[in-house]
C-alpha cells in the first residue's frame, strides 16, 4: 500500500545566531540562507525546501529575535519571525545548548517571549535544541529540556548540531508528522521558491557581513539593479549597488584607492559562482542613501515591508 504523501511549512524561530539559517542550508543542502558570526544576518522569511520519499518540508527560516537595536528595520524583523507562525503548519523553535538558560538555569527572556507567542499563535511547536556539539558535558541537555518542557508544552524536543548534521533524519521525522496530507507544492528539484536575484543580493550581503566590522553591515542594504543569466555560455552577469546611511560609511566600504570595495567585489564573484552555478561577471558601486533603516519608503523599497503594507 503506498504510503500518504505530506506536505506543509514549518516556520524556524529563534534568538540571533541559534543557528536558524545554518540548519535551514545543512538541511537543503544548498546556499539558502546567509550565515555569519554578526548576529541580525537574516532580514526577510526565506524558503528552503527538503523533499523526502513521502514529504515536501518547506522552512520558512525568520529574522532572529533580539532585544535590543530598537531601530524601525530592527522590529519590521521581528515583526516578520512573529508573523510566520500564524502561516506555518507547524513552528520549529530553536535555542542554543550553550545559552539555553540564565546561569541560574532559567529560560532567557528572549525564549520566554518566544514561547508566549506560540501560546497566543496556538500552532503544533517542536523544541530543537542546537549546538550539542559545544556542551562540554552531554548531562547537561537534561535541565534544559525540563525546564523548557515545564515553560510549554512542545510537541516534540530533539537535540541536534545544524553544523555537525547530528540528528538530522530524526528532526525530519519528527516535523513529517505536523504536515497536512497533499501533494508536493514544488517541483522535487527545488531547494526554494527564492529567485536567483534575491539569492544574489543575500550572497552579497553575507560578504559584506564577513569582511566589514563593527555597526558597518547593519547599515547596508544590497540592491540588484540588473541581473542577466545567459545560461546557454554558462555565465551570468549582475549589477549591484550598496546603499549605506553616511559618508564616512561610503568611504569604508570603497578603502583606499578601492582596494575594500575591489576585494568585496572579487570575494562575492567567487561565492555568486557557487550559488548560481555559472561564472558570474560582478559590478559593485556605493551609494548614500541617508538614514533608509529608519524610512519607512526606503524599507518598502528595499523590500523590509510586508506585502500588505505595500
Amino acid at each position: 500500500m503506498k504510503q500518504p504523501f505530506h506536505c506543509g511549512f514549518i516556520a524556524l524561530v529563534g534568538r540571533t545566531n541559534a543557528g536558524k539559517s545554518t540548519l535551514v542550508n545543512a538541511l537543503t543542502g544548498e546556499k539558502v540562507s546567509i550565515t555569519s558570526s554578526k548576529a541580525q544576518t537574516t532580514r526577510d522569511k526565506i524558503r528552503g525546501i527538503v523533499n523526502r520519499r513521502n514529504s515536501q518540508i518547506v522552512f520558512i527560516d525568520t529574522p532572529g529575535l533580539h532585544l535590543w537595536l530598537k531601530r524601525t528595520l530592527n522590529q519590521l524583523m521581528i515583526q516578520s519571525a512573529l508573523s510566520a507562525l500564524g502561516d506555518a503548519d507547524g513552528v520549529l523553535m530553536l535555542v542554543d545548548a550553550v545559552h539555553a538558560l540564565t546561569p541560574t538555569g532559567e529560560i532567557e527572556e528572549i525564549e520566554q517571549g518566544l514561547i508566549e507567542a506560540l501560546k497566543k499563535a496556538g500552532r503544533p511547536a517542536v523544541l530543537a535544541i542546537n549546538k550539542i556539539d559545544l556542551l562540554k558535558d552531554p548531562s547537561a541537555l537534561l535541565p534544559i529540556i525540563d525546564t523548557y518542557r515545564k515553560a510549554y508544552d512542545f510537541s516534540d524536543i530533539v537535540a541536534v548540531s545544524a553544523r555537525k548534521r547530528k540528528e538530522f533524519e530524526t528532526l525530519l521525522d519528527v516535523l513529517e508528522k505536523y504536515l497536512p496530507e497533499q501533494e508536493a507544492l514544488y517541483p522535487r528539484e527545488y531547494y526554494t521558491d527564492q529567485s536567483e536575484r534575491f539569492l544574489a543580493s543575500e550572497t552579497i550581503r553575507e560578504v559584506i557581513y564577513r569582511q566589514m566590522s563593527k555597526e558597518l553591515p547593519y547599515s547596508a542594504a544590497v540592491e540588484i539593479d540588473d541581473f542577466k543569466s545567459m545560461r546557454e555560455q554558462g555565465r551570468v552577469e549582475i549589477k549591484a549597488t550598496i546603499y549605506v546611511e553616511r559618508e564616512s560609511q561610503k568611504a569604508i566600504f570603497i578603502g583606499k584607492r578601492g582596494a575594500a570595495i575591489k576585494q568585496l567585489g572579487i570575494d562575492a564573484r567567487s561565492r555568486l559562482a557557487d550559488v548560481l552555478g555559472a561564472s558570474v561577471h560582478l559590478e559593485l558601486v556605493v551609494k548614500v542613501r541617508s538614514d533608509w533603516s529608519e524610512n519607512p519608503k526606503d524599507l518598502k523599497d528595499f523590500g523590509y515591508l510586508e506585502d500588505k503594507q505595500k
